[in-house]
């Protein structure tokens, strides 16, 4: 692994518009299984040409997927001995404006507000040209979580769960009626991906992503009254028929409420 890694770095470091190379993902967290792949980014100030690409990774692939684009640029390959590598390619410049936009400005989003800034806070860089992730890192590092995230995160996700017209709650009792499993699942998803946004920002907590998102929440300083059973269950009961999981969500949608109350978080 350490010596796939090392050549790919000394491969694009003779590429002048690569500024990094860095190892992100389990593999540097600590969390590592035998599901794990390897997730390497490549920050870079121009594409990477697909021919530079497939003549780098053709000879050590038993099979090799190039210039994936279904999430974002990425060449996936796995090794003879069965390693898979996910090598994703992420603009300098986006990156730089994510960070600033939640960090600097305080920009929330429907979920996951502040996982980009996770992968940079948990990354272990291969190769760095000019020390420009390193910087972008002890950015993320030395940037205490803004007060104005935290709020903007809270005002932006809480009422989207259900204190509008159009939340997810009514979405979720409405596909419900229908007896639409596929909707009940896709919008039980989304409400728990801005309930967890909520969670970690009233922590200050950058948000690690879509896995291990429980796992993750567990190990807060805070949480609401029975937070992991409320989740297990909503999780549960997403496709269920038999009764509307929306019913659930309302009564965490309660707890959590009183749990930013408590806090001092809950912003009208």
């Amino acid at each position: 692994m350490n010596r796939t890694i090392n050549e790919l770095a000394a491969s694009f470091a003779k590429r002048e518009g690569v500024e990094a190379l860095v190892l992100a993902g389990s593999a540097v967290t600590g969390f590592a299984d035998e599901e794990s792949d390897y997730d390497l980014y490549a920050y870079t100030r121009e594409a990477v040409p697909v021919e530079f690409r497939a003549k780098l990774l053709k000879p050590r692939a038993a099979r090799l997927e190039l210039h994936n684009t279904f999430w974002e640029w990425s060449d996936e390959w796995v090794e003879p001995d069965g390693i898979c590598f996910d090598l994703m390619y992420r603009s300098c410049d986006a990156f730089e404006a994510d960070v600033e936009a939640r960090l600097g400005r305080g920009l929330a989003s429907l979920g996951y507000s502040t996982s980009l800034c996770y992968t940079v806070l948990h990354a272990t860089p291969v190769f760095d040209r000019r020390g420009w992730f390193q910087a972008l890192q002890d950015r993320v590092k030395s940037t205490p979580y803004p007060d104005r995230l935290v709020e903007g995160v809270i005002k932006l996700n809480l009422p989207v769960l259900g204190g509008i017209i159009h939340s997810y709650e009514q979405q979720i009792r409405s596909a419900f009626r229908r007896r639409d499993r596929v909707s009940l699942n896709h919008r039980t998803a989304a409400w728990l991906a801005s309930y967890f946004d909520i969670l970690f920002a009233a922590n200050r907590r950058l948000n690690p992503g879509e896995k291990r998102l429980l796992m993750h929440a567990q190990a807060l300083p805070t949480a609401p009254e029975s937070m992991a059973t409320d989740v297990e269950a909503a999780c549960t009961g997403a496709c269920g028929l038999e009764s509307c999981v929306a019913d659930h969500l309302e009564a965490m949608r309660t707890r959590l409420q009183q749990y930013l109350q408590g806090q001092g978080l809950l912003f009208h």
